[in-house]
């Protein structure tokens, strides 16, 4: 687009130059003297009193006024043919110039249909490119997906067992807890049975002291086994709440550990295509690059390059020279030259690409 508005400039200042000429030459042709001519001085006329005049200084004096104006004729006509001939020159020269201002603007036509054309077709490629990678990507992502499930369910079953295995070992520590005091109850009947067959013979008030020394024990041991049985289940309880901060606390850990990996997996991915359109975007300055006439092969420089949104080219800077000046502004015209440079749809790799370096070396 720059290259054609120069061009049409240019054609538009030499047919603007070239009718001035036109005109300059077609005013200095005329003649504006508007001053009539005199017939004779007042000096070749001589002023005569007589009534009758010398009919040969008449004749000799229109003799001379008409070479004179022949001559002013024939003047006039070559004043007038140099004109056309001027004009002729500058209006083939006119239509010469307007004839290479129509060449130049059907090249710029061409030399922009051939650009576009190459921007499709690397459009094409990049489409083709991104297609590959989000299929990539989602292939990794349904392969986490399955591992985290995986992960969840063999979490799940090994919280069920261990529920299961303190249910087991409650329910056992309760059954042994029943035959110990079922025991002890048979044993403590069994010694009052033998105590009351030996104290048959004392006294019913022994007896009576008996009856309320057993009614005390009882409640002494219903008091002694609700006391265990809150003990039991505080100690469950107490089990049961360290289970689920272990498990909450694990759970935790593992939603951490879930997000940091995926932090990492989309720095990756960023970074991957950050690098393949660094790349991309290295081959297509090369295309775009001029060899310098007085550069030697094998010369490269670190070049900085600032974007738009868009790929519009803001900055470029050379980092570290070849030490050929001429071949590092040649790097910065391929940059520019290059523009609008290929930009990812992600938008964490766009905003990566926004300000990046690499190493120009065209060979």
């Amino acid at each position: 687009m720059k290259k054609t508005f120069v061009e049409n400039f240019l054609a538009g200042s030499y047919s603007f130059l070239l009718h001035i000429l036109i005109l300059a030459l077609f005013v200095i042709g005329m003649d504006f003297s508007s001053t009539p001519r005199k017939l004779a001085n007042s000096d070749d006329v001589e002023i005569v009193q007589a009534t009758v005049l010398d009919q040969s200084l008449v004749e000799e004096e229109v003799a001379k006024l008409e070479a004179f104006e022949k001559k002013e004729r024939e003047a006039e006509a070559e004043r007038q043919r140099q004109v056309d001939e001027k004009l002729e020159e500058a209006r083939k020269a006119l239509e010469q110039k307007e004839q290479e201002a129509q060449d130049m603007e059907q090249r710029a036509k061409l030399e922009q249909e051939r650009r576009r054309q190459e921007a499709e077709k690397e459009q094409q490629q990049i489409a083709e490119l991104e297609k590959q990678r989000e299929k990539e990507e989602q292939r990794k992502q349904k392969a986490e997906q399955e591992r985290i499930a995986a992960e969840k369910k063999r979490q799940a079953e090994e919280e069920a067992r261990l529920q299961a295995e303190q249910k087991r070992k409650a329910e056992e520590a309760a059954k042994a807890k029943a035959e110990a005091e079922r025991r002890e109850q048979e044993a403590a009947k069994a010694k009052a049975e033998a105590e009351r067959k030996a104290e048959e013979a004392r006294k019913r008030q022994a007896e009576e002291e008996a009856k309320r020394a057993e009614e005390a024990k009882r409640k002494a041991e219903e008091q002694r086994k609700q006391a265990e049985e809150a003990q039991r289940k505080a100690e469950e309880d107490r089990k049961r709440a360290e289970a689920e901060a272990r498990r909450k606390a694990a759970e935790a850990d593992l939603q951490r550990q879930l997000e940091q990996e995926q932090q990492e997996r989309d720095a990756r991915r960023v970074q991957g295509v950050v690098d393949q359109y660094s790349l991309i975007i290295q081959q297509r300055v090369k295309r775009f690059w001029t060899r310098p006439s007085n550069s030697e092969a094998g010369l490269q420089c670190t070049v900085r390059v600032t974007l738009l949104p868009g790929g519009d080219v803001k900055n470029v800077t050379i980092v570290k020279s070849s030490g050929n000046s001429v071949f590092d502004r040649s790097a910065e015209n391929a940059v520019y030259k290059a523009a609008p440079l290929p930009q990812p749809s992600d938008a964490k790799a766009a905003e990566a690409l926004r300000d990046f370096q690499f190493i120009f070396k065209p060979e």
